[in-house]
């Protein structure tokens, strides 16, 4: 469980996730040491991960967003070896005319190619739609999400 300190220090560190600790404590009135053991449980428990963000159309990569209808096998058996894959960064279970959806980054064409061929060849996958991104105007971060319905850190 998590309480209002917990949301609080996720709070913070969703505006910028390299705020340090003794910021965190004063603004939430605590210690750095409450704030330090706070943080290391949320990531232990996988509610709270502290990473970077990047824009990957800037970097000249090709961003693909793609949906995967899944036949003979389950979604869930389908989509964990679609995690293992180093282009893939984001897996979910779906529902509707889809069964997986996923988002990865490729370095060129040629890679997102490979990708295509992999996961075409992947027991369990009967259908794959592409989409690829041409400009992102807000991004998937939890910035992004933290004003979203049902998306938020405080509690509602």
């Amino acid at each position: 469980m998590i309480d209002d300190l917990d949301r609080g220090i996720m709070r913070i560190l969703t505006r910028n996730g390299r705020t340090p600790y003794t910021t965190v404590a004063r603004e939430l009135g605590t210690s750095e040491a409450t704030v330090r053991q706070r943080v290391a449980r949320l990531q232990e428990s996988g509610t709270l991960r502290i990473v970077a963000l990047s824009d990957p159309l800037t970097l000249g990569h090709q961003s693909v967003r793609l949906m995967i209808r899944v036949r003979d096998l389950t979604p869930r058996a389908v989509a964990k070896s679609l995690a293992d894959l180093p282009m893939i960064n984001h897996v979910a279970l779906c529902a509707g005319s889809q069964d997986i959806f996923l988002e990865g980054t490729c370095r060129d064409q040629a890679q997102l190619v490979q990708l295509l061929d992999v996961i075409r060849m992947l027991p369990g996958v009967s259908e794959v739609q592409v989409l690829l991104l041409l400009e992102l105007f807000k991004d998937y971060s939890w910035d992004g999400l933290a004003s979203a319905v049902g998306q938020g850190v405080t509690a509602e």
